[in-house]
């Protein structure tokens, strides 16, 4: 905002209150502007409009509002919010007016405390399909989708034939960064069978809005369309959103059907009360069919997915392994410990020179090594869990590097690798990569330490068993394997010799 002004008293033309209500200037707390605000300019006149009242603003008035909202883009405290103030308009500023400004502003939800951004609801992405049917209400299509995301939600989206009559293909792609699926028939190398794919990946499939004919699809069993089709295909929950016309929904066919669906065990969402668009404009109005909104929607999608027991799994790719590096605190990581375990311990003691630390995550394997003069490189396919290894490491020399090990641009060889829990997170068909990279990195006489789960640890890891890792490692020596504890579950230290 450019140019002074000159602070004097505030004057609404539709109120001008006697009391502060709920502001005492003699409190420090910082206060922001609010993420949403009714307020529109027309000229030098400023109108704000809340929840009981509406109040305009001119002249300096509208001035002195527009510097406040301005200043308060971040947090700011009655003290700063003077001082700054002050600078703009050349000079002290009297305390009534703006004290009255801010009161009022504070009544109208303009002024808020400062929020800390809610977190998302899962650490780990939980996967969603989104499966869209005809009916006007996917309209809010994008709007559910970035309410599941901002849930904590992966999302892939199945169309009906009919649904792309009301949702744009371009703007779905946009939001969730993936191809959107619109027939049994689409075909790519990643996805060739679309709807036993979509079934499968699905934590949880949402059909909203489910139309009539979707509903007497999904009851009888009907796969002749992608959206009825993935339904019958999961073993996932799947939530149900009806939409239509109230006498759609009250019709006995419909209500059948969804007798027949709750019968399946399928979770029925209720519906709201809305307007039917097929009437004339002037002619709507409000009646029980349409889907609630997608806040509504988000709302049980939430509790669903934290009532519902969640199928363990690890991240898929280096870009899931970052976002649960970037959203989850330490102390929530199960794999997560301070100090390396008695049994690596040992093992790290009776070795020297350099050392390559797979998969350090937190670090702490490297740390421990560095700290016993090991010359360490530290690796990982997620930033931030290297941005936070490097904190953690302080000033330790540990080279700390953006690697996958199944594809590794490293170009070294190292007396030892360590592998603590990096093996059993990979499929197994990414092993023999694995295995390839660290017989080149291992030179002969070099050692190998791999921690991994033993067999029958139920944590969505693949457990390695002793004869398994000797096929697996042909140019490496089993010289023993010793009894160790990995996310608080049993495991082994398997410390192998380079032929």
């Amino acid at each position: 905002m450019g140019g002074g002004f000159t602070a004097r008293p505030v004057y609404s033309s539709v109120d001008r209150p006697h009391v502060l209500p709920g502001y005492d200037p003699s409190m420090s707390e910082p206060r922001i502007r609010a993420a949403v605000v009714r307020i529109v300019d027309r000229g030098e006149t400023t109108t704000v409009i809340g929840p009981q009242l509406t109040r305009t603003f001119t002249g300096d008035s509208a001035e002195l509002l527009r510097a406040v909202l301005e200043i308060h883009g971040r947090p700011v405290t009655r003290d700063e919010l003077f001082a700054e103030l002050g600078e703009r308009a050349g000079g002290e500023v009297p305390a009534q007016p703006v004290d009255e400004l801010v009161a009022m502003l504070v009544a109208d939800g303009v002024l808020v405390a400062p929020r800390a951004p809610a977190p998302a609801a899962f650490a780990m992405p939980r996967r969603v399909v989104l499966a869209i049917s005809g009916a006007i209400a996917a309209v809010d299509s994008p709007q559910l989708v970035r309410g599941l995301q901002a849930l904590g939600c992966e999302v892939r989206i199945a169309l009906s034939t009919t649904a792309r009559r009301f949702v744009g293909v371009d703007a779905l792609e946009a939001l969730t960064h993936h191809a959107v699926w619109r027939g049994m028939w689409q075909r790519d190398a990643r996805v060739p069978v679309p709807h036993i794919n979509l079934a499968e990946w699905a934590e949880l499939v949402l059909v909203a809005p489910a139309s009539a004919t979707t509903l007497a699809r999904i009851a009888t069993g009907d796969c002749s369309d992608l959206v009825s089709a993935i339904v019958c295909a999961t073993r996932a929950p799947v939530v149900i959103v009806p939409s239509m016309n109230d006498a759609m929904y009250a019709s006995p066919a419909v209500q059948a059907n969804l007798d027949t669906l709750r019968a399946h065990g399928r979770w029925l969402v209720h519906p709201a009360l809305g307007l039917e668009v097929a009437h004339r404009p002037e002619d709507r109005r409000p009646m029980f069919g349409p889907a609630p909104p997608a806040s509504a929607l988000v709302d049980i999608v939430r509790h669903l997915l934290a009532e519902l027991a969640p199928r363990a799994r690890l991240p898929h790719d280096a870009g899931e392994w970052e976002r649960l590096w970037a959203g989850t605190p330490l102390d929530r990581l199960p794999w997560h410990a301070g100090d390396v375990d008695p049994a690596l311990a040992t093992a790290l003691a009776a070795r020297r020179g350099t050392l390559l630390d797979l998969g350090t995550g937190a670090g702490t394997v490297a740390i421990a090594a560095a700290r016993r003069g090991f010359r360490v490189t530290a690796t990982d396919v997620a930033p931030s869990a290297l941005g936070r290894a490097r904190e953690r490491a302080g000033e330790l020399p540990i080279l700390f590097v953006l690697d996958d090990v199944t594809a590794t641009r490293l170009d070294g060889r190292f007396d030892v690798a360590v592998d603590c829990g990096l093996l059993h997170c990979l499929p197994r068909d990414r092993w023999p990569a694995y295995a390839a990279a660290v017989s080149g990195l291992v030179p002969t006489g070099g050692s190998l330490l791999v921690v991994a789960h033993q067999p029958g640890v139920d944590m969505a890891t693949h457990p390695v068993a002793a004869e398994e890792l000797a096929a697996l490692l042909p140019a490496f020596a089993l010289v023993r394997a010793t009894p160790s504890t990995l996310s608080r579950s049993p495991a082994h230290l398997f410390e192998l010799e380079r032929r």
